[in-house]
């Protein structure tokens, strides 16, 4: 608040409602917490001073929210953290000050790009080859394990142009291409099931459960996603799997022969079309010359068909883990949809 009413010329003054409300709040912070009033003080009175023309939005805990105007152009000032300014930025949209600024704002359009199985770089060679943005486009390229997220803001009177670059990167990438909109995967599959009429579960080792629960997050899975059963031990593959003991004896339990019967032993033992399976070494122990961290194979079967893949990605154990849930749900999605994009 200080370094906008600095910029903007603007004096500060104590808002006396504002500080009231805050200490308020703080006097019972300070009472839960046991300690003098006198440890908050100079802190409230902070928060209430405001640029003098600045219009309160309201609190959210001790953090006061501020519209200000200036000139034509608004100012918005919110707490940082996201749980806090999530909910007040709808308070400010309804000020007048917002509501004139957008009744006269243009606003951009957007389109959005979801590949998978394409590196970061071979993206942003694409976007370069296809002359780049600029004139009223913006492109953000943005590598979410191993998802590429291609975001193109456009500016009123710039479809064309935007039309024309995304022609471009399809041509070269359209293989890879998953999703033109915020659909996550794990959504997908979820449709992708629900237009068939069928049910999936998860077998689930190195990952730990990480498969159910990105399908977990997406309301209303239930109608299409049973269960899960995460089988770490090898007693556990061959008891609620029926992993046969030779196969994990003869092939080890990070192998193809491994995730195949994972898969299949998942689908048996939920009663479900389709089962997804992954394993691996998430290290950072466990892993040796023939099989190191990184290593994880997957193995999706559906009433129709099977396909599984391997890949080796040597990182920290959290970024195995989640790439390797992300995998396994792409590997879902390209055996329903019978795409041939065959990379990891």
């Amino acid at each position: 608040m200080e370094l906008l009413a600095a910029a903007a010329g603007l004096d500060l003054v104590v808002d006396e409602e504002l500080e009231r409300e805050i200490e308020s709040r703080s006097r019972a912070v300070a009472e839960r917490l046991r300690r003098p009033y006198a440890d908050f003080a100079a802190g409230v009175t902070k928060q209430a001073t405001r640029p003098a023309t600045a219009i309160p939005i309201g609190l959210v805990g001790t953090a006061p929210g501020l519209v200000v105007p200036l000139d034509g152009r608004v100012a918005v000032v919110l707490p940082g953290p996201p749980w806090e300014l999530r909910q007040l930025w709808p308070r400010a949209l309804e000020t007048g000050p917002m509501l004139e600024l957008l009744r006269r704002a243009e606003r951009p359009s957007r389109r959005v790009l979801r590949f998978y199985g394409a590196s970061e770089s071979a993206v942003a060679q694409a976007l370069a080859a296809a002359g780049g943005d600029g004139n009223g486009v913006e492109a953000t390229i943005c590598a979410r394990d191993f998802e590429i997220h291609v975001d193109l803001v456009v500016d009123p009177g710039a479809e064309a142009q935007a039309d024309s670059l995304v022609a471009a990167l399809l041509e070269p990438l359209g293989c890879h291409l998953f999703s033109e909109d915020e659909r996550p995967v794990e959504e997908i599959v979820l449709e992708l099931c629900r237009e068939r009429g069928l049910t999936l579960a998860a077998a689930e080792s190195c990952t730990g459960g990480l498969v159910a629960a990105r399908l977990t997050s997406i309301p209303g899975s239930s109608d299409v996603f049973v269960g899960a059963i995460v089988a770490y031990a090898n007693g556990v593959k061959e008891a609620e799997l029926g992993v046969p003991a030779h196969v994990l004896r003869e092939h080890g339990a990070v192998s193809p022969e491994a995730a195949a019967a994972m898969a299949a032993g998942v689908r048996s033992r939920l009663g479900t079309d389709v089962g997804v399976a992954v394993t691996g070494i998430a290290g950072p122990g466990g892993g040796t010359d023939e099989k190191p961290v990184g290593l994880v194979y997957l193995h999706a079967e559906t009433p129709d068909a099977s396909h599984g893949i391997e890949f080796n990605f040597p990182a920290d154990r959290e970024s195995i883990r989640r790439r390797a849930a992300v995998a396994a749900l792409h590997l879902v999605r390209r055996l329903l949809s019978q795409s041939r994009d065959s990379h990891v």
